[in-house]
């Protein structure tokens, strides 16, 4: 073989390898367009009742949760707080800040502060184990009623849909209600994304409440201090319950738009003719006989090329 010859081979070949993927991305694109046109006939015999029925029951259910959840909420605010409360009055008020004439003092010496340091971040993990538990409690009943969509309609529908389709739907779905589980039933460990844990949220407060070392500790510090805990924790619940409502709402209005989504695409495919079908399928098949035509010339080329 002359060797000026070679460069013009490889170019050659090169080119050919390009055109080869090319092609089978052509392939691909008639496959899935033939996938689409072999779904159409189960999706134009699914059953329109069935899916109007499931979107009644969504749109019930998104209702619910919606009303359910600012319950729960306005609930387990108000439960924290009157634990706190109470936990205050009688751990830290009572204890510390009332002498034997049942009157209040106005602040504690050095001896009994260095007891009252050792005992106040017992008191807020008291809290902070309480409010866990309220609001799992409280998203437990709305998480009772998300748990009754009925994802059976849902994937008896998906099934029926092209690979692509379906494997997004599948995947954004299962995605959803695999957080749903996680952050329903495990509130507090699963937080928000720029929320915090409780205890972390509190540490300031404990801090600046226990470093002063020297002096008296004043009945006005720990009011304050009551304020700030009372303010924490009602910031902790508002953002775990926004963002697991929203979630929830959100798994709601996705599979609502998967019934509509499906509805749609069904009233479509009823109104084609035969006609259009066949033509539909004339088209494809056309298109794949040429397809086969190119990769048997690139095959042609390629074993040419040395």
């Amino acid at each position: 073989m002359i060797k000026s010859v070679q460069p013009g081979f490889d170019e050659l070949r090169e080119s050919a390898t390009r055109l080869k993927k090319v092609v089978q991305g052509c392939r691909n694109d008639i496959d899935h367009a033939e996938h689409v046109w072999t779904c159409k006939l189960g999706i134009t015999l699914a059953s329109k009742q069935e899916i109007w029925q499931q979107l009644g029951e969504l749109s019930g259910c998104h209702f619910r949760i919606n009303e359910l959840g600012q319950v729960c909420q306005s609930s387990a605010l108000a439960e924290s707080q009157d634990y706190w409360h109470q936990i205050f009055d009688a751990r830290v008020r009572q204890k510390w800040f009332i002498d034997a004439a049942k009157k209040q003092k106005k602040g504690i010496g050095w001896k009994e502060k260095d007891d009252f340091i050792k005992d106040i971040p017992l008191v807020v993990n008291l809290v902070c184990s309480e409010i866990d538990q309220i609001i799992t409690k409280s998203l437990g009943r709305v998480y009772q009623d998300i748990s009754t969509i009925n994802l059976k309609v849902i994937t008896k529908c998906a099934k029926l849909l092209d690979n692509q389709t379906k494997a997004v739907w599948n995947h954004q779905m299962n995605l959803t209600f695999s957080q749903i589980a996680n952050k329903f039933e495990q509130p507090t460990f699963y937080l928000p994304e720029n929320t915090e844990s409780l205890r972390s949220a509190l540490s300031p407060a404990l801090d600046n409440l226990t470093k002063q070392r020297l002096g008296d500790l004043f009945w006005e510090q720990v009011v304050n201090f009551e304020k700030q805990v009372s303010t924490a924790s009602n910031n902790f619940i508002n953002s775990i319950f926004d963002d697991r409502l929203k979630l929830g709402s959100q798994a709601l209005v996705e599979a609502m738009m998967f019934y509509n989504n499906f509805l749609e695409k069904q009233e479509r495919y009823q109104q084609e003719t035969p006609a259009e079908r066949e033509s539909e399928r004339a088209w494809i098949d056309a298109q794949r006989a040429e397809i086969k035509k190119l990769e048997k010339g690139i095959k042609v080329i390629l074993n040419r090329c040395p």
